[in-house]
């Protein structure tokens, strides 16, 4: 079974628009699964209920908002499928990303949707601003945190069931350097990280605010490292 994890703030309508399809591709490929809506505090979290419980997800809800990283670590904690997987709760992604991830997954224990690979299709329209700051931090995280990765904050990320529990087990940042820990954790305890080319859809809006969140992504880097000089970060098998 899979367990699709989907962080939401204040996204109802996308949120309602994308669950149908998701569950007609899940029913369509006979996938037995389990979806968990984590409302990160949303103004309208009663209607996220609502519509969680009118697809029979599971619902989880943050009375305040607490960070994508503590709503994505809540629902993994939860989960009970044999794969977990989260992505964002606006759906951005083609959904066969999804069917491409379990299969990368009877051989690997991590796989992450990375834009930057051959194959990947994505809107092109930040601004200047923010892709500056993108290249800056991609190359600091693909330097010296986790070799190789150039994409770290892909919205979508599949584990093995027993290494996600074990490594979110561990995870204590909540904005957005939150995937840089994961994968940090990851590849500090040696388990390997496959990556799968993703087709990305133009969106209405951006939650980013480019000073703000990159101060807040640079003090969550300055995080991760006192973590690791202090062993918080070593999974006992």
């Amino acid at each position: 079974m899979i367990s699709i994890v989907l962080p939401v703030y204040n996204e109802c309508k996308r949120l309602e628009e994308g669950l149908p399809d998701l569950i007609t591709v899940l029913k369509a490929q006979n996938i037995d699964y389990e979806l968990i809506i984590v409302d990160d505090g949303s103004e309208s979290g009663e209607r996220i209920g609502e519509i969680a419980r009118h697809h029979t997800c599971s619902y989880i809800r943050n009375e305040q908002n607490a960070g994508k990283g503590m709503a994505v670590k809540r629902g993994v904690m939860a989960a009970a499928g044999d794969i977990i997987l989260f992505m964002d709760g606006d759906f951005p992604f083609h959904l066969s990303i999804i069917h491409e991830i379990m299969g990368k997954l009877q051989t690997e224990y991590v796989v992450i949707g990375d834009r930057t690979l051959p194959g990947s299709r994505f809107p092109d329209t930040l601004s200047s601003s923010r892709k500056w700051g993108s290249r800056i931090l991609s190359w600091i995280i693909s330097n010296l945190y986790v070799k190789g990765i150039r994409d770290s904050q892909c919205g979508i990320k599949g584990f093995r069931a027993p290494i996600a529990k074990a490594v979110f087990s561990k995870a204590t940042l909540t904005s957005f350097a939150f995937d840089v820990e994961i994968l940090f954790i990851t590849r500090k305890n040696n388990y390997h990280i496959a990556r799968l080319p993703v087709h990305v859809f133009p969106q209405p809006t951006t939650s980013v605010k480019v000073m703000k969140d990159g101060l807040l992504m640079l003090l969550g880097l300055v995080r991760i490292l006192i973590n690791d000089l202090s062993g918080k970060y070593r999974i006992d098998e």
